[in-house]
């Protein structure tokens, strides 16, 4: 009798391995559609390490299940499954609050976004106000989309400044005097009247490219905002990085040399003071002998080839480009994307940033690195704090 137990436990436990091994990676597929949002077979495989046949397999036990659904689509000049999730009636919401501006989208839990609004906002207003702002943008669009208010369960919002982790505070209170001191988080839920969660703007960036992007990645992925101020986003294995104290990212205010203009932040030399659109725009203003010059005067300059919008960007790129080779350096990113309002310029501001990169930094860092523009335009922040506000739903 003990024999006979003895011969069976091997199949008993290869059996209960077998399944263990089955749940864990249908539970990879699940929460890799859940991070990165609809994908096709092909690069459901290359995201989780598992093979083409072990992929098939689980997706077709999860349509059967329900769980997610497949539509025929065209890739790579072949025809592939798009999977996706099955959403269930709870949305989320991203909040973008800019310097100008402030932006609301929603978004389903297989990441389809719909309901944008748009306004323009001045950060000198209270948060409190801004928050109050927001909610009424919200119900706007539930109304629009016939949406009931309780299938709205989360919401993130994207901030232009570093936040404390911990205590939901602005962590460098010169970017946004107004905000300084306010526990955002614990208001932004009691003026929303949703569950809140904020992040600085640029790594809510990184966050986009992860769950709506069309280049999948499961390695790090570095999004530079370049705007009146410069920052980077990075995002490692799905995950946003988080210093303890709240503050990263802020590479405008490393220097590029001693001397120069002084920065806000009281050093001269910094990167922003070189290659933020403050001082792109300031430097066609000059050229032009025209203090009415704006960033679309630059964007349309690059779109016709204007040779001194030209020389402006090449100037600011390559500034931006060697900082951008100490980046590489330390991280090995797979893709870096730039972002913000000067990325419209296109190839005129991105190729001297690669150049430059690629100049500077070791060989082997940027080797299989891809530089590219947002494919997000202006709304790289607030689908990142959808994508901020679907991972607090999911448990991320």
């Amino acid at each position: 009798m003990n024999r006979a137990k003895a011969s069976a436990s091997p199949t008993s436990r290869d059996t209960g391995s077998q399944r263990a091994l089955r749940l864990l990676n249908t539970r990879k597929v699940v929460d890799t559609l859940t991070r990165n949002g609809a994908q096709t077979q092909a690069n459901l495989a290359r995201l989780t390490g598992l093979s083409a046949g072990t992929i098939s397999n689980i997706v077709r036990d999860l349509v059967d299940e329900r769980r997610v659904e497949t539509t025929s689509v065209v890739s790579s000049g072949r025809r592939s499954a798009m999977v996706s999730l099955v959403p269930d009636p709870r949305i989320v919401v991203g909040i973008d609050v800019g310097r100008t501006h402030m932006k609301v989208m929603a978004s389903d839990t297989s990441h389809r976004v719909f309901g944008r609004r748009h306004k323009k906002f001045g950060v000198d207003q209270s948060p409190t106000d801004a928050f109050g702002q927001a909610r009424k943008m919200i119900d706007e669009l539930l109304d629009e989309f016939e949406i009931p208010a309780s299938q709205l369960v989360q919401v993130g919002i994207a901030v232009p400044a570093s936040v404390d982790p911990q205590t939901g505070r602005v962590a460098q209170g010169s970017v946004l005097p107004h905000w300084a001191g306010y526990d955002l988080t614990t208001l932004a839920t009691e003026v929303l009247a949703v569950p809140a969660i904020v992040e600085n703007d640029a790594s809510l960036g990184a966050l986009a490219q992860l769950a709506f992007g069309s280049k999948p990645t499961g390695g790090t992925v570095v999004f530079i905002k370049v705007a009146a101020g410069i920052g980077i986003g990075v995002a490692i294995d799905g995950k946003v990085y988080r210093s303890t104290s709240g503050l990263s990212g802020e590479i405008g205010h490393i220097q590029i040399f001693d001397g120069g203009d002084i920065c806000y932040c009281g050093n001269r030399g910094c990167l922003e003071t070189l290659a933020s659109s403050r001082r792109i725009v300031a430097d066609l203003a000059h050229v032009r002998q025209d203090p009415n010059v704006t960033l679309d005067d630059v964007i349309r300059g690059a779109r016709s080839d204007d040779p001194a919008v030209r020389r402006i960007l090449t100037e600011a790129g390559s500034a931006l480009g060697r900082i951008v080779a100490s980046i590489a350096n330390i991280f090995g990113p797979d893709i870096i994307v730039v972002g913000g309002p000067v990325a419209p310029a296109g190839d005129a501001f991105l190729n001297p940033v690669v150049h430059a990169a690629r100049q500077h930094a070791l060989p082997a860092a940027v080797a299989q690195t891809e530089f590219m523009i947002s494919e997000f335009g202006d709304e790289d922040e607030v689908r990142g704090a959808c994508a901020l506000a679907l991972h607090q739903v999911s448990g991320r």
